[in-house]
């Protein structure tokens, strides 16, 4: 058996593959000898069915099978050791080619297409948002914290700061529930209705608009997802509860409930700041992965194996299409498969490869996350490991684990290694401007 490869230019060589019979032959005898010691012919005992019988029968179908098994592990096995970084999967090409199935000697030829050779350049600048949490962000913060940690007290009517309980009640829609609110969520005509009225005072509500979020009527009207978007019926709503929020006093106390070591003001506005500030910078973060992303397929230039990839699209899908439609499906993906191999080279130049282990240190913490969330914070190692190797079974969970972590990877490494152009913005602005990013692309 011969094996050589001729390079046509940069991007594409032609792998070319010679196999005699005898390169097979012995692995086909020995398949043949397999079918006869267990082949059942009327009139034979098993594993006496004359050899002529049995190559009559099935020697064409093992030769074939035989052949492809060495044609593919020879080609790969010639990929491995030349180092050939491919583009998609070796195409056989018919001009040059005498496959001559029937004979003794075989000639197969393969086009390849080939990564290009590029560098990567990091001196041009990247922006990167620093966010700066102002005053109104740090107080807005605070009456949320104040009113989570506050209390609630009887009132006579109702106000904007309210929170309502009662009953809505329909009887042509079955509805007859009880349910409590703030009048924060209810939408603009729903609190206009309900301002100043109280406990007792009964009043015919309009469920389009009756809260800010649809989501809610489902919980408000007991009804399922399919029917709350298009429901525009009137409830009669029966106020039964009526409660002031009282915000927690700024003093000591209250500090040390949301961070226990804090006793003054001035340190608790600061703790608060740090807080909002780590929330946005994850979000600078993944813009930073995503300017990155850009500036760098903009910036690296190559050229790719263009034809040969439109023929390999052509040729590997599932149902036929015309070339036009191979071109089409091309420049849908060739931006992916450019950044593909940018990102390909960031990690294996800096040795970012995510490992198994991180995949599953990940899903570890995620696990104990979860179930911190519902009280559990102590778990057995056999019990996590069975959670582990359940979650880890589903490939979609697997791969999108791994893209989270090559994504951390990769911002770490932009943080560290890029020209950052540091551009400082408060939370409003960044909103906008992060909001508007992600609309345009």
């Amino acid at each position: 058996m011969k094996i050589s490869k001729e390079q046509i230019d940069a991007l594409n060589a032609v792998i070319t593959l010679e196999i005699d019979k005898a390169d097979y032959q012995g692995k086909v005898e020995e398949a043949l000898n397999n079918y006869r010691k267990n082949a059942s012919v009327p009139g034979f005992r098993k594993g006496h069915v004359p050899m002529g019988m049995i190559k009559k029968q099935y020697e064409k179908a093992i030769q074939m099978d035989e052949l492809n098994k060495l044609i593919s592990q020879s080609l790969n096995d010639f990929i491995d050791q030349e180092k050939l970084q491919l583009l998609g999967q070796p195409i056989p090409k018919e001009e040059g080619s005498d496959a001559n199935f029937g004979g003794d000697h075989h000639k197969l030829v393969f086009e390849i297409g080939l990564e290009p050779e590029f560098t990567i350049d990091l001196s041009q600048p990247i922006d990167y948002y620093d966010i700066k949490v102002t005053d109104k962000e740090i107080d807005t913060q605070i009456e949320h914290l104040r009113g989570h940690f506050g209390r609630y007290e009887e009132s006579d009517s109702i106000t904007e700061k309210s929170q309502i309980s009662g009953t809505f009640f329909n009887e042509a829609e079955h509805i007859d529930k009880f349910f409590t609110f703030t009048a924060a969520q209810l939408g603009e005509k729903a609190l206009e209705a309900l301002k100043g009225k109280k406990v007792g005072d009964q009043l015919t509500l309009s469920t389009k608009g009756l809260f800010k979020d649809a989501h809610m009527l489902m919980q408000a009207l007991d009804k399922p997802h399919d029917e709350v978007h298009d429901l525009d019926i009137e409830v009669t709503f029966t106020v039964e509860k009526i409660q002031e929020q009282i915000l927690a006093e700024m003093n000591e106390e209250f500090f040390q409930k949301v961070y226990p070591d804090t006793t003054t003001e001035e340190a608790f506005r600061e703790k608060v700041a740090k807080s909002i500030k780590e929330d946005f910078d994850h979000s600078c973060d993944v813009r930073l992965l995503d300017d990155a992303t850009e500036a760098l397929l903009e910036r690296t230039k190559f050229d790719l194996p263009a034809d040969f990839l439109k023929r390999w699209i052509r040729t590997t899908s599932e149902n036929p299409i015309t070339e036009e439609e191979a071109a089409e499906d091309y420049e849908k993906s060739e931006k992916g498969l450019r950044y593909q191999l940018i990102e390909g080279k960031i990690i294996k130049d800096n040795n970012l490869q995510v490992s198994y282990d991180e995949i599953r240190e990940f899903c570890e913490n995620a696990i104990r996350a979860q179930m911190a969330r519902f009280g559990l914070f102590e778990i057995g190692k056999k019990e996590l490991d069975n959670f582990v190797n359940n979650t880890l079974k589903e490939r979609a969970e697997v791969e999108r684990i791994h893209r989270e972590l090559t994504g951390g990877k990769l911002i770490q490494f932009y943080k560290e290694k890029a020209n950052l152009n540091k551009i400082e913005i408060d939370i409003d602005s960044f909103i906008e401007k992060f909001y508007s990013h992600q609309h345009h692309h």
